[in-house]
């Protein structure tokens, strides 16, 4: 408890603490953008599957945002046999504000699942307990 008060003892009045928004996010031209099913890009993510499938190397983001308004970012990079998953929550008030990597070997299109009509899921991972759903929509 006295480590608690000493610590915030060190703010003092007038000080400005600064909070990490990711509402200030600016996307970029080429990102792909995920408002609750609602897609902006997605030609975007479908040249970087068409090109997984066909073994050309390739890189996309995907910004996908919270119910917030939050964003969460998951760069998908393919370098002709795997895919490299890097997902960044940090930018999420609410989420776990972490960074997590994982490789894959496919990416799969599946269609009129219980999350959507259309569904992007990445196979054979690293990772089992990872989300291995990188886009969905109706």
């Amino acid at each position: 408890m006295l480590f608690v008060l000493l610590a915030g003892g060190c703010i003092k009045p007038g000080d400005e603490v600064v909070v990490k928004s990711g509402k200030d996010y600016k996307p970029a031209s080429t990102d792909v953008l995920n408002r609750h099913g609602k897609i902006e890009n997605l030609e975007q993510f479908e040249m970087f599957v068409e090109n997984v499938q066909n073994g050309k190397k390739d890189n996309v983001r995907i910004v996908s945002y919270t119910v917030e308004g939050d964003p969460i970012l998951q760069d998908l990079e393919f370098d002709g046999e795997t895919i490299q998953s890097v997902e960044d929550s940090r930018m999420d008030a609410y989420g776990n504000g972490e960074v997590t990597k994982m490789s894959c070997e496919e990416i799969e299109y599946a269609t009129e699942q219980d999350l959507a009509a259309n569904v992007y899921n990445l196979k054979q991972c690293n990772k089992k307990q990872y989300n291995e759903t990188v886009l969905w929509y109706d």
